[in-house]
């Protein structure tokens, strides 16, 4: 989908504003292999900050609260509208979930693209667990080899941006996205900043999931051998009714052949 209207840009649009806008329907939702590229929401907001800062001269930290502002009706009534939260601001996992459950068939995250390179490096995805060992070969495909053309040099490190006030307001805006693509809340190179997830935080949105599996050596989705094992069954189901229905007018024939045979008779 491509293109802008009332809506908003098309490529920008939620799962749920898909299918709220009834651009996609829910069985084409289900039926279609699709798929969404996901990071760390942490290397995600200092990417959100060079491509929307007010030029060079502000500050990481004056952007981020800025960015916490500016999400104010997101965070208090979870408001996705392109008037009140800009596409830039909304959680990833808005475009992934709706209501807590994935709609998106396979999630990929951008850090383990580099499992995709080349074709021989399927066995590292494996060996890492990755979220791209388990993509459906036409997914798979598409992403192989892929280019990375957006990238923004900079002399910094993504978290050396990062102190105790931006980690928090970071991760309370983006909490879900924590959750649900299993991102750390914490910055592995940044041992000096303490982690701002609570200790037993329950999860609140459905986790990234696998969507395929290996049949006969060869991956394909589980939504298609969901799909196979439904036609199967309805095929079986319409058989049988046939069958059915052939054996009814047979005896109803033979039922008749037999009237009509006595009434002869009684002439």
């Amino acid at each position: 989908l491509t293109g802008t209207n009332k809506t908003g840009y098309m490529m920008h649009l939620t799962a749920r504003k898909l299918l709220a806008y009834e651009y996609v329907t829910p069985h084409t939702m289900d039926a279609v292999c699709s798929m969404s590229i996901v990071r760390n929401p942490y290397s995600r907001m200092v990417s959100v900050y060079m491509y929307n800062r007010f030029g060079s001269g502000e500050s990481f930290q004056h952007f981020v609260r800025s960015w916490y502002h500016l999400m104010r009706f997101y965070r208090e009534s979870g408001e996705t509208e392109e008037w009140f939260t800009p596409c830039h601001c909304i959680p990833q996992v808005d475009f992934t979930h709706f209501e807590g459950k994935q709609l998106v068939q396979s999630i990929v995250k951008q850090e383990e693209l580099k499992f995709l390179k080349r074709e021989e490096d399927l066995g590292l995805a494996v060996a890492n667990d990755s979220s791209v060992k388990d993509l459906p070969d036409l997914v798979r495909k598409a992403l192989l080899g892929m280019p990375h053309t957006n990238s923004r040099f900079s002399t910094k490190k993504w978290f050396d941006y990062y102190d105790q006030e931006t980690i928090r307001l970071v991760y309370e805006m983006y909490q879900k996205d924590f959750e649900a693509f299993g991102y750390s809340p914490e910055i592995e190179q940044r041992p000096d900043l303490v982690s701002p997830a609570p200790k037993l935080a329950e999860p609140t949105v459905e986790k990234l999931r696998r969507n395929s599996a290996v049949v006969n050596g060869r991956r394909v989705s589980k939504l298609l051998l969901f799909q196979t094992a439904s036609s199967r069954a309805l095929s079986a189901r319409t058989s049988g009714l046939r069958s059915s229905a052939l054996a009814s007018q047979t005896a109803a024939v033979s039922e008749s052949t037999k009237l009509l045979k006595s009434v002869k008779e009684e002439k």
